[in-house]
C-alpha cells in the first residue's frame, strides 16, 4: 500500500552497515540492496484458547527469483484481531500494521520496530477508540507523524499521531482532519506538501489536498479536496501506489462482489505528474487485466520504487494471492511470479526497497 517520499531518499542515504573491521582490500564488498516485501493476513482465531494464526509475512529478497521461497518467508503474529493495513517506511524503521477489528474492541495499530535482519522487535500499541477499521496510513519522516485513515457510517476523517514510534498507550491523535462530503476514502500517500487519498466507489479516483501536510491546527473541519480525479468504470478502488521516480502510478480496482478469475484490474498510470496539472478525468496508460492475470479482488498494489526497477506487487484476498508483476505489463498477462501459504488471505502489503 504505499507512496515513498521522495526526499526520503536522502536520508536513505546515510544508512549503512556497521562493521567492527576492516575490510580486506582483497574482499569484495558487500551487497546492500534491500527488497524486503510486508504482508498483512486477514485471518484471525477467535477461539483464544486455540492456535494464532500468524497474520504477517516478511519476504526477503522480494525481487531474486525465488520469490516467496519458503527459505525466505519468515511468518509472525501481532496481535490484531485480523490483520488490516500495513505499512512500513525505513526512516521509521518502524512496521505499522492496523487491525481488521473483527473483534470490535480492537482499536489498536500495532507497532514494531525492524533491525537490519528484517525481524520484528519492541511491540507497541497505538490505542485510540476512534481507530475502528483503519485504512490507509502513510509516515511523513521530516515531521514524524503517521496518517491514518478512518471511514465510519456517514462521516470519514484522517488521524494524525505526532512521533508514533515511541506510543505504547491510549492516545488522543494530535490532529483530526474532518473530509467534507463523506469522502469515501480508502488508502493515503503523500507527495511533497500534498496528501493524496484513493477514493473507492462507482467511478472513483483521487482526492489531492494541497499544502495540508505543514498544518498544524488540532482540528481542520470540512476539508473539501484540493482536486478530485475520477476514472470512469471503476468499482472498488483500494491500494495505490505512487512512483515518484520513475514517475508512474499503479492503482487495485475489481468489480463489485467478483469472484471470477482475471476481472480483477491493475490500472497503470506513466508520467503521474501529469496527472496532478491536467483534466479531472483520468486514463491509464495501461491496463493489467484478463484470465491469464488471475486477479480476482486486488486490493493493494505496490511498485518498486528504485530507478529502473522491474517490478511491482498486488495482494488478492479473492485469489489468496500476492503477485508479482513486471512494471512493463500491459493487458492480459501472467504474473512473472506468485506467492501464497494455504489458508490465508493477503489484504495489504508494503515494500521496503533500497539500495
Amino acid at each position: 500500500m504505499k507512496q515513498r517520499l521522495l526526499y526520503a531518499l536522502f536520508i536513505l542515504l546515510g544508512f549503512g552497515l556497521i562493521t567492527s573491521c576492516e575490510m580486506d582490500d582483497d574482499e569484495p564488498a558487500k551487497s546492500t540492496s534491500i527488497s524486503r516485501l510486508y504482508i498483512s493476513y486477514s485471518n484471525w482465531n477467535p477461539n483464544v484458547q486455540g492456535t494464532p494464526i500468524n497474520n504477517m509475512a516478511i519476504v526477503s529478497n522480494a525481487d531474486s527469483t525465488n520469490f516467496g521461497d519458503a527459505r525466505t518467508t519468515s511468518f509472525y503474529l501481532t496481535p490484531s484481531s485480523g490483520g488490516s493495513t500495513i505499512y512500513f517506511h525505513p526512516a521509521a524503521r518502524t512496521v505499522f500494521h492496523a487491525s481488521l477489528n473483527i473483534s470490535a474492541v480492537d482499536t489498536i495499530i500495532h507497532t514494531a520496530t525492524i533491525g537490519e535482519t528484517g525481524a520484528p522487535a519492541n511491540n507497541r500499541k497505538i490505542m485510540s477508540k476512534l481507530l475502528m477499521k483503519p485504512r490507509g496510513l502513510v509516515f511523513h519522516p521530516h515531521l514524524d507523524r503517521l496518517y491514518t485513515v478512518q471511514v465510519n457510517e456517514g462521516s470519514s476523517y484522517v488521524y494524525v499521531f505526532d512521533r508514533p514510534r515511541g506510543i505504547n498507550q491510549v492516545v488522543i491523535p494530535s490532529q483530526t482532519i474532518e473530509l467534507a462530503g463523506q469522502l469515501n476514502a480508502w488508502d493515503a500517500t503523500i507527495v511533497n506538501s500534498k496528501l493524496i487519498l484513493s477514493r473507492t466507489g462507482k467511478d472513483g479516483g483521487l482526492d489531492i489536498f494541497d499544502n495540508l501536510v505543514p498544518r498544524r491546527e488540532p482540528l481542520i473541519p470540512n476539508l473539501s479536496p484540493s482536486k478530485s480525479l475520477k476514472i470512469v468504470g471503476t468499482s472498488n478502488i483500494q491500494g495505490i501506489s505512487i512512483d515518484t521516480v520513475n514517475n508512474m502510478m499503479a492503482v487495485a480496482d475489481y468489480p463489485d462482489n467478483n469472484s471470477v478469475a482475471g476481472a480483477g484490474r491493475i490500472l497503470i498510470f506513466d508520467n503521474f505528474t501529469s496527472l496532478l496539472e491536467g483534466s479531472e478525468t483520468i486514463t491509464p496508460s495501461r491496463i493489467i487485466t484478463g484470465a491469464n492475470t488471475k486477479l480476482v479482488r486486488p486490493s493493494d498494489v505496490d511498485l518498486d520504487f528504485r530507478k529502473d526497477s522491474k517490478y511491482f506487487y498486488v495482494a488478492d484476498p479473492g485469489s489468496s494471492l500476492v503477485y508479482r508483476f513486471l512494471k512493463s505489463a500491459d493487458g492480459d498477462v501472467a504474473p512473472e511470479s506468485q506467492f501464497s501459504r494455504a489458508g490465508l488471505n493477503p489484504v495489504s502489503l508494503s515494500l521496503d526497497a533500497r539500495n
